[in-house]
């Protein structure tokens, strides 16, 4: 892999992560909080973390790349792409049961919605789609990594043809109750649903988990040492917020049918988030606040 190819990977994979902190190379020590190069580092020299977000780091040592560090928490167990069996048993268990409870709401999987030339409205295509109590639903289920400019632009086009619009993120498997790294189009969801994330996995059927992202802490360890000037340094010993892995805090599951409401909502631009919320229209949770 030549640098520029090498440059690209690491920067597609720090946008995902949410953390540029490691692009540079180099990575702190976990106990004296000093910085080690990946190019002349070894694992002896660790354990290591990102200097940005504060999450654990891990050294690799390559042969066909350049030597760099990764952060080490997990992302959400996503579908891959390519892995269309559970992707088509999330979209078809949702629309089977949507199809029994609203047969007049005309329920179908990858229905085409025209262009509009006219009103400049690109063409779609949703995963599920119908209407409850007279009111058009779109579903998209997220199962690939998907642009962040190409959700804005699909939710537009669905809320200009006032069509609410769920973005639900089926899982391989259910998501643990620890700490982990939300992607990037997981955080943007969020911020379009008020602090919320709506996951699926197999055993849930037709229902989705509602997911607040709560803060997660590290304890920073207390060291002292002298720099290159011979002066004493000293830091640690305090709890310090990570910047992006989050705490997952669970709701109740929901029926798709009836858990939730069409919501009209206004522009917001998120805090520590690069593009804005655009005003549209989602199908929303009934649910208040679960976490403080």
């Amino acid at each position: 892999m030549d640098s520029e190819q090498n440059e690209k990977h690491m920067l597609i994979s720090a946008e995902e992560v949410g953390c540029f902190g490691l692009i540079e190379g180099k990575a702190k020590n976990i106990r004296t909080h000093q910085f080690h190069y990946a190019e002349t580092a070894s694992k002896f020299d660790g354990p290591f973390y990102c200097a940005a977000c504060y999450s654990d780091a891990i050294l690799r040592k390559c042969v066909d790349k350049k030597d760099h560090f990764a952060h080490k928490t997990p992302l959400t167990p996503v579908i891959p792409k390519g892995e269309s069996e559970l992707h088509d048993l999330c979209k078809k268990s949702i629309c089977k049961h949507l199809f029994a409870t609203f047969p007049d709401g005309r329920w179908e999987t990858e229905r085409p919605i025209k262009e509009n030339k006219e009103k400049k409205l690109s063409a779609l295509r949703p995963d599920i789609s119908g209407r409850i109590s007279e009111k058009p639903v779109a579903i998209e289920i997220q199962a690939s990594s998907l642009t962040i400019p190409e959700i804005i632009k699909r939710t537009k086009s669905y809320s200009k043809r006032k069509i609410a619009i769920l973005w639900v993120v089926p899982l391989l498997e259910e998501l643990k109750n620890t700490p982990f790294r939300p992607r990037q189009y997981e955080r943007y969801f969020h911020s379009i649903y008020y602090g919320r994330v709506y996951y699926w996995w197999p055993n849930l059927g037709n229902k989705v988990v509602p997911v607040h992202y709560g803060i997660a802490k590290r304890y920073i360890e207390y060291s002292s040492w002298r720099d290159e000037n011979g002066d004493e340094q000293e830091s640690g010993d305090f709890d310090k917020p990570y910047k992006v892995i989050k705490t997952p805090l669970f709701g109740s599951p929901l029926s798709i049918e009836t858990g939730f409401y069409f919501h009209p909502r206004d522009e917001f631009t998120p805090e520590n988030e690069r593009k804005s919320v655009p005003s549209c229209i989602t199908w929303q949770d009934k649910l208040e606040k679960w976490w403080s």
